[in-house]
């Protein structure tokens, strides 16, 4: 931390924050743990949801750079009032909720609620700045397996009447089975405001209010609402309203992410061999390894760039780490990993000079923010340690790192979840005291912070403060964003859109969760969507599958390539069950089922580093792979069908997102972590030596391999360059556009779609046809007269794979190697008809 800095927060009051929404079955709380539970030698088995980790919490007017603890007696509780209903049994703290106990460190700080009765309560926060209330609106129980609707707040203010009038815009979900006359929206004014609820009119329909501008008192007014039809709420959103009469919609993404394509750097991969990377060869690339820098990113067309951490963390300094150097384990919040920094370089600095680097080419950098946990090796973490034995946590070995006395009066002794009884080695041996810490994914090398402390919650502010202001990062991907409470998040962001008001959130929430979109984030990931709808697809229709369905048939010697890649795509387009490259909309559209509000955006990610690479798992067994035996035919089949993936990432709504090296065949042409010349490196192997498919590094495995810059599929690249150029340049392809389904095609591995973007403002051409395909080669589209013949995103593909307009017998026959846009100048009455070349022959 540089010594000028000074942490600041736009936060002035000790109030907890913004009025909540729930339903009576769904409590406010914080379980244990984040993920699976270590309980080797407790004799249970405990199974913990990792996601709505929540709180109700003071929030902090003034950041300290070392904070220090505040007194048990700072924070109290109350309930005001209830619903006539309500028992008012409905405040707690630090609740267990599983059969490992949790450690309650009793200053009941941070409050837990769960509503028994609908209707609205008043909570009562006493403070050392005096007290808050805070306004929980609870509706009925959710009904299970409902699907949310949504809801979009706009407003507007009328001069003559001296009134804001406020639409909800409430929308059932798509396939809801309640009916739009059900639909109500609760408005509740922000308790921290001068405007009360009771000024806030309903308008008969339930659906919109007005509110005169005289009960504003000259302050701004913040207005939060939720929409229900009877089963389910939405997800809720907030206005702002001045008394000058301007509105304010603070929980909108970024205006720049709308037509933006995210780019993913692994950075110590990037140089393409093991330890050469620096920031100087991320900003100016290096010759000796024919690695190029930021002007590379520009080339390629990205407008933002995501870098996994670049922190001082464990895994670097490990010779085998078995996730590669990721850097997710922190060891300083403030600073930068020494094995990125350039020799004789102030390391904040270094990574200040790439930011200046990309900002200079329009390209904007999201900093990796890990605060759902840090390193074992963290000082806040082993301050507390009174007597630990064998080894130490920077050796690499936590066998032999055993904590066996913790000091509980040290400052930082309840930063972190603890559970309340030991940690056991299978042999009995006890590895970690109790009250001992509870770890991510129950490893004990990257301790769980607990938010249940306000001054861990200060802490982590004035980290966020730091590199959003400070250093002047353009956004945070916040990892692990579900094992963090809510109202922490919806905190951090009214720091960092104080510090800048178009920076970005990005959430790892798995599965995607709409909560995540309530003054929290502005987009998300769709692990669980698209991202495996995408793999599946490819792994559906690659060579192996193909292989697997010609073996069955007794291939003959004289089979082809071609006539496998044949059996296995009819085999299945047979099957109802099997992916379809329809798949990929409906998760798209799956987001609106979900509740997602509109204007929420998610990532269109076909790969990232945890995820296996989508070229690897189409064209090489994981369980047994060698990339040497993989035909030319086979890699180019499975290439073709990434390229059509990264095609739907680019061409349906969503935020299209390039893991590096995606683009130059990593899969085929990098390599691997795994050092296959180290007896020691035995990353990825199981106890009985067979490959684990599921390991982030192990032999074959390419998530997180070293780029290749020396040899690549040049035509590949190009048709990235290509696609993210004519993104850039198409409105309707742009987030904010529509998305109208069209019947799946059932005789070929294909998909069309509409793109609408007639209500976005100056689109030209406002409608654009659709046309992926993944079939391996190229299909033949008749166009009904409303839509032009000439593909939009033409010259993008391999020259070879679309064979000109071989097989067209009209203007209105056009041919697709992998992807057609076509714009639409009338009333489409009917789907165009999509039929393979060879079926022409």
């Amino acid at each position: 931390m540089t010594a000028e800095f000074d942490p600041q927060t736009p936060v002035d009051s000790h109030h907890p924050g913004p009025p909540r929404f729930v339903h009576v079955d769904e409590p406010i709380r914080d379980p244990i743990f984040v993920l699976g539970a270590d309980t080797t030698g407790l004799g249970v088995n405990a199974a913990v949801d990792p996601r709505d980790r929540d709180g109700l919490a003071p929030r902090i007017p003034e950041l300290r750079r070392t904070p220090e603890p505040f007194d048990a007696d700072a924070f109290e509780w109350t309930v005001v009032s209830a619903p006539a209903d309500s028992h008012g049994d409905v405040l707690s703290f630090a609740t267990s909720t599983t059969e490992v106990p949790r450690h309650d460190a009793g200053l009941d700080h941070v409050a837990e609620f769960e509503a028994d009765a609908p209707g609205r309560y008043a909570l009562a926060l006493d403070a050392p700045d005096g007290r808050h209330e805070l306004t929980v609106h609870a509706f009925p129980e959710r009904e299970a397996k409902a699907s949310r609707p949504r809801l979009e707040l706009d407003g507007a203010f009328d001069p003559a009447t001296g009134r804001f009038r406020i639409e909800s815009n409430a929308a059932l979900a798509p396939r809801s089975d309640a009916t739009r006359g059900t639909l109500e929206t609760a408005f509740v004014a922000d308790d921290r405001d001068a405007l009360p609820t009771g000024a806030i009119e309903v308008a008969a329909d339930g659906l919109s209010a007005t509110v005169p501008v005289g009960a504003l008192d000259g302050e701004r007014g913040r207005v939060h609402a939720a929409a229900y039809d009877g089963r389910s709420a939405s997800a809720q959103d907030v206005i702002e309203l001045s008394p000058e009469g301007a509105v304010a919609l603070p929980n909108r993404p970024p205006a720049w992410l709308r037509d933006a394509v995210l780019y993913q750097i692994f950075p110590r991969s990037w140089a393409g061999k093991r330890g050469k990377t620096t920031f100087e060869t991320l900003i100016a690339g290096d010759a000796a390894t024919g690695a190029r820098g930021v002007e590379y990113l520009s080339a390629l067309g990205v407008d933002v760039v995501w870098l996994t951490p670049v922190v001082p963390a464990a895994s670097p300094g490990q010779k085998y780490p078995h996730g590669g150097p990721h850097g997710y384990g922190t060891s300083d919040y403030f600073g930068i990993a020494p094995d990125l920094v350039p020799p004789g370089t102030d390391p904040v600095e270094a990574f200040g000079a790439f930011v200046d680097a990309c900002h200079e080419r329009g390209i904007r950098v999201v900093f990796d923010l890990v605060v759902s946990h840090a390193g074992v090796e963290f000082d806040a973490f082993t301050a507390p340690v009174a007597w630990s034995t064998g080894g130490s946590p920077s050796d690499g070995d936590l066998d032999r790192f055993r904590i066996l006395r913790w000091d509980e009066d040290a400052r930082t002794f309840d930063w972190w979840d603890r559970a309340a009884v030991p940690r056991f080695a299978r042999d009995g041996r006890v590895r970690e005291a109790a009250p001992r810490s509870t770890g991510f994914a129950g490893s004990r090398w990257m301790p769980n912070w607990n938010y249940e402390n306000v001054t861990v919650r200060e802490y982590v502010l004035t980290v966020a403060d730091f590199w959003s202001r400070e250093v002047g990062v353009d956004g945070f991907r916040c990892d692990i964003a579900f094992g963090v409470q809510h109202s922490f998040w919806k905190e951090l962001r009214e720091l960092v859109k104080a510090n800048d008001g178009e920076f970005l959130l990005l959430d790892e929430a798995i599965p995607n969760d709409p909560a995540f979109s309530e003054s929290e984030f502005d987009a998300h990931f769709d692990t669980t969507g698209f991202t495996n709808a995408a793999g599946d697809l490819a792994r559906s229709l690659s060579p192996r599958v193909a292989e697997s369905a010609s073996a069955a048939s007794a291939r003959s010697p004289d089979a082809t390539a071609e006539t496998a890649f044949e059996a296995a795509r009819d085999s299945h387009l047979d099957s109802a069950d099997r992916p379809h490259p329809q798949d990929l909309v409906e998760a798209v559209l799956e987001r609106r089922e979900q509740g997602h509000p509109d204007y929420s955006l998610l990532l269109n990610s076909v790969e990232n580093h945890d995820e296996h690479r989508l070229l690897n798992a189409a064209a090489v067994d994981l369980s047994d792979p060698d990339h040497d035996d993989v035909a030319d035919a086979e890699w180019e089949r499975a290439a073709a069908l990434q390229r059509a993936c990264f095609a739907a990432a680019v061409t349906l709504p969503g935020i299209p997102t390039v893991y590096y090296g995606a683009e130059r065949g990593i899969s085929r042409y990098g390599t691997g972590r795994v050092d296959a010349t180290g007896d020691a490196d035995d990353r990825g192997l199981k106890s009985n030596g067979d490959i684990d498919p599921d390991a982030d590094v192990r032999p074959g495995g390419r998530q997180r391999a070293l780029m290749n810059w020396t040899e690549y599929d040049a035509a590949h690249l190009a048709f990235y360059e290509g696609l993210i150029d004519r993104y850039h340049d198409l409105d309707a392809l742009h987030t904010d556009a529509a998305l109208e389904p069209l019947d799946r095609p059932t005789d070929a591995a294909a998909t069309l779609f509409v793109r609408d973007a007639t209500e976005v403002g100056d689109a030209d051409p406002e409608r654009v046809l659709v046309v992926l395909n993944f079939e391996a080669e190229p299909l033949l589209v008749d166009l009904p007269a409303a839509i032009a013949s000439t593909n939009l995103v033409g010259g993008v593909d391999r020259p070879e794979s679309v064979g000109g307009d071989e097989g067209a017998d009209s203007d209105s026959t056009v041919a697709i190697g992998t992807v057609g846009v076509f714009a639409i100048e009338g009333p489409l009455d009917e789907t165009p008809t999509v039929r393979r070349a060879s079926d022409d022959a």
